[in-house]
């Protein structure tokens, strides 16, 4: 899946009903690994759809440390971080 295109509601993980913009709040919140956002959000590896968090994590990551050390210069521009369309 194309996670830079995805809609925030997007669901990952049904069994416990978390959406991209879950796992993003949780990068947000300083989460910067997969365990450490699967903890954060309650989901465990036996969980159908915790396999799409490490790949969420590649994408977010970058951009969101981007954002909070400034030197996102926003809409992606000056981001390294994967999301140009």
């Amino acid at each position: 899946m194309d996670w830079t295109r995805a809609a925030a509601a997007t669901v990952v993980c049904e069994e416990k009903g978390t959406t991209l913009r879950d796992v993003v709040q949780g990068i947000m919140d300083g989460a910067e690994t997969p365990d450490t956002v699967m903890e954060l959000l309650g989901i465990t590896n036996e969980d159908k759809g915790a396999d799409k968090i490490p790949e969420i994590m590649d994408v977010f990551v970058p951009v969101v440390n981007a954002w909070k050390n400034g030197s996102c210069g926003g809409a992606c521009a000056g981001c390294g971080g994967g999301c140009q369309p």
